[in-house]
């Protein structure tokens, strides 16, 4: 014979042959098995059983099914003594059940009101090493504990309202204890305490003593460390009916002049079966312990508070998440105004640019530059790294290019100034390879300053041959070293001719299988592209993309053109 045993919930102490091929599980009225809480999906689990053995499978719930503590993702075999959990309700499986005493019920079960008169739920026993102390789950004797059912039920759905209500942990911890000194009537103390973020030690939420209020502490409350640091590395739930006398968990040492008669301590266990932080109650009064059942009252409450953190704490990392997109979102806004709007109109030459940040904002440059003598100058600038920290150093090196050129009239002066203000010790120290272009369109002359950037490629439209320019003068990247004297080297256009610039965004792009696609095959891309320079850029930016298969890029592209009409 198979059963289930329900451990906890509205039909905890009830047993269910499981006896059918399938059986299924949920909140609907004809489902197999009724459990009838508004957090258990209408169809959530079934239990089907085929060629001798017994599998669970889980029904596309909203809050899943756990078995022995995994999430149930995929048809399971049941064993003998698993534990199944739907939300905040355990039940057991079992092979041969033991009937002394247990009425098992074949499929859907009456409806019976929890204490209601003249029923009587009754339940196996749990045996432990001590009677006095339970670690875990339990079910519990009957006893009068001075709160009936009703209130204890009454005051736990309150607390699962207050959680329900608000995604505000702070606002909700206070109601959780008032509650629990509602139910626990002997309480003296209760604590929520959650780890530190940076230490891992636990810290005090919040509290809550006899006739003193709900409080807030930034340190461990006078409580057994042992406890609390069992329940936290075990996640079990532990019951200590007498403190008094108890040696294991030193209980009686954690505070002077407090000799606690009984203490509670569960884990607020999330989604996910970690513990979060844990639930602390405690008495000093000799007459009326904590039993059995309380503990079951507290694990349902830190069961569902431990869910409800962890949602709360998914809605703050989403809040972070949103406002965080929102900003880079206005950083790229901003950090597009620096860049060119518009490409310059000079007769006799064509333009070509185009820019692409790996993240929202990036650390590649590029600008336009016009001088008063009719020259204008063309700038690309690759800061070292991406992302925020790259693009406040390119906001920053696009001021100072534009002020550098427009005070400098020589552009290797311009260069070295621009250097001496990256190289200062009190900056960061960011590293910026830069090369400048001066375009003297009266003379078809381009003069070249290049500081640690590649070589300047150029195409003679004449034979077709490349070329990479100033290889020879390239010097030091800006910030490197504040004495650096850079060369200048000047070369004429005939028509036809293209001079292209970039950044190794495009020769450092990967494929699927991580190969670069290459210095080779920009030249051979520029070498047989068409002769407009915005058909041969757009033809180079294309065969890069083909050949990475459109994979994310892995770090900014920025590609500038000019060609001699």
């Amino acid at each position: 014979m198979h059963t289930l045993e329900v451990l906890d919930g509205p039909n905890k102490g009830e047993v269910f042959q499981v006896d059918r091929d399938e059986m299924v599980v949920g909140r609907l009225p004809y489902c197999d098995i009724v459990l009838p809480q508004k957090n258990v999906s209408r169809q959530h689990t079934r239990i089907v059983q085929s060629g001798g053995t017994h599998f669970i499978e889980d029904m596309n719930s909203t809050n899943g099914t756990f078995l022995n503590g995994k999430r149930v993702r995929q048809r399971t075999a049941l064993k003998d003594q698993d534990l199944i959990r739907i939300y905040n309700v355990s039940m057991l499986f079992r092979e041969m059940a033991d009937q002394d005493g247990v009425e098992i019920r074949s499929g859907k079960p009456e409806t019976v009101e929890i204490g209601a008169p003249g029923t009587k739920t009754e339940t196996d026993s749990v045996k432990t090493d001590r009677p006095d102390k339970v670690t875990g789950a339990v079910s519990p004797p009957a006893r009068n504990v001075g709160v009936n059912v009703y209130e204890k039920l009454r005051t736990v759905l309150d607390i699962n309202k207050a959680l329900g209500s608000t995604l505000d942990i702070d606002e909700v911890l206070p109601k959780i204890l008032n509650g629990l000194f509602t139910v626990f009537p002997q309480s003296d103390r209760a604590y929520v305490l959650f780890p530190d973020a940076d230490t891992g030690q636990l810290q005090v939420k919040a509290q809550k003593q006899k006739e003193e209020g709900t409080l807030a502490s930034s340190a461990l409350g006078p409580i057994s460390h042992t406890v609390a640091n069992r329940v936290m590395s075990q996640a079990d739930a532990i019951l200590s009916a007498d403190g008094i006398d108890d040696d294991e968990y030193n209980i009686s040492e954690s505070v002077l002049d407090f000799p606690i008669r009984s203490m509670m301590c569960a884990p607020l266990l999330g989604p996910m079966q970690k513990p979060l932080g844990i639930i602390y109650v405690d008495t000093n009064d000799p007459y009326e312990h904590f039993h059995e059942d309380d503990l079951e009252v507290l694990i349902s409450v830190a069961a569902t508070a431990g869910q409800a953190l962890e949602y709360a704490h998914a809605h703050e990392a989403q809040l972070r998440l949103d406002r965080r997109n929102r900003e880079l979102a206005t950083a790229k806004e901003v950090q597009l105004h620096f860049l060119p709007q518009s490409r310059p109109n000079v007769p006799g030459y064509r333009f070509f640019d185009y820019y692409s940040s790996a993240e929202e904002v990036g650390g590649d440059y590029y600008g336009y530059v016009p001088l008063p003598d009719g020259r204008v100058a063309i700038t690309l600038g690759d800061v070292s790294g991406k992302g925020i920290s790259a693009a406040l150093v390119m906001a920053r090196l696009c001021s100072e290019v534009r002020y550098r050129l427009v005070t400098e009239g020589d552009p290797r002066r311009a260069i070295e100034a621009l250097n001496r203000e990256f190289s200062r010790p009190e900056n960061d120290p960011w590293f910026v390879t830069f090369v400048l272009c001066v375009l003297d369109p009266s003379k078809n002359e381009v003069a070249i300053v290049n500081a640690g950037h590649k070589p300047i490629i150029r195409r003679n439209a004449q034979t077709g041959n490349m070329e990479e320019l100033g290889d020879d003068e390239i010097g030091l990247p800006l910030g490197c070293d504040e004495s650096i004297e850079y060369d200048l080297y000047t070369t004429s256009l005939q028509p036809g001719d293209s001079l292209l610039i970039y950044t190794d965004g495009i020769n450092e792009a990967m494929n699927s299988k991580e190969k670069l696609y290459g210095v080779d095959r920009v030249r051979q891309a520029i070498r047989t592209g068409p002769e407009r320079i915005d058909e041969l850029c757009d033809s180079l930016l294309s065969d890069m993309r083909q050949f990475t298969e459109d994979r994310p890029q892995s770090d900014d592209i920025c590609v500038i053109g000019l060609q001699r009409k």
